[in-house]
């Protein structure tokens, strides 16, 4: 395996674990949230997809049931879907985003 290979898979192997230590801390934190509610918590944490519209958002909770699937699913379009980095720099803009995902948090987050 190529050096290049080899580093990439590092990277990939990291992005996975990280969003399943975030899943598993929330999920033990708060184990009354909904299996959604926890892959939301995981997917609106990792850029690009932290600044998506809410449909976009819905569509990739569809496509993913559980975490291994959202774990694999961000470790690749991060680093194939240039279009989602683009969406992310525009959407940066719009305040309501960052609202939403500040609720989100706070309402997840609530005793």
């Amino acid at each position: 395996m190529g050096l290049k290979l080899h580093l990439l898979k590092l990277r990939e192997n990291k992005i996975r674990k990280t969003c399943k230590d975030i899943y598993n801390r929330a999920k033990k934190m708060r184990p009354e949230k909904s299996e959604r509610d926890l892959l939301k918590l995981v997917l609106i944490t990792k850029p690009p997809f932290d600044y998506q519209h809410d449909k976009i958002i819905d569509e990739f909770l569809e496509i993913c049931k559980n975490i291994d699937e959202l774990s694999k699913l961000i470790s690749k379009e991060s680093k194939t879907n240039s279009s989602l980095w683009e969406f992310r720099d525009r959407n940066l803009k719009h305040s309501n985003l960052k609202d939403r995902n500040r609720i989100f948090f706070n309402e997840f987050w609530k005793k």
